[in-house]
């Protein structure tokens, strides 16, 4: 018979075996909120995000930031309208005159594209 094992008592370390030692840093209120919202936005604790810009992690390799009910609501207009598109293409080459709808079309798309990315150009 196996003895038992111990139990152990007490709160579990949250660190890893390779986060044991504890910096503390003094912030003006506006860089705790800022560090407090960025937190917030990519839903990770402000160590984590301390980490990532002092650890130089490129921003192309940082999580996406998840994205707000408005940019989904944009995002599935958009998917909307390509398939409008889609379809309207495939009239075009079916023979049919579809160069007002396309119009239309095209000017919602470059409407909704100005409001995602209002400075990027064309």
């Amino acid at each position: 018979m196996l003895p038992p094992t111990p139990r152990r008592r007490g709160r579990q370390l949250k660190t890893t075996p390779h986060q044991v030692h504890t910096v503390s840093v003094r912030l003006t209120e506006a860089e705790h909120r800022e560090l407090a919202t960025e937190a917030q936005d990519y839903r990770k604790s402000m160590g984590e995000v301390l980490r990532a810009v002092w650890a130089g992690t490129p921003d192309v390799a940082r999580p996406a930031r998840p994205r707000t009910v408005e940019e989904m609501a944009q995002l599935r207009q958009l998917i909307g309208m390509a398939g409008n598109l889609n379809q309207l293409t495939k009239q075009l080459h079916a023979g049919h005159h579809v160069s007002e709808a396309a119009r239309q079309v095209l000017g919602q798309l470059y409407r909704l594209l100005d409001e995602l990315a209002p400075d990027s150009a064309r």
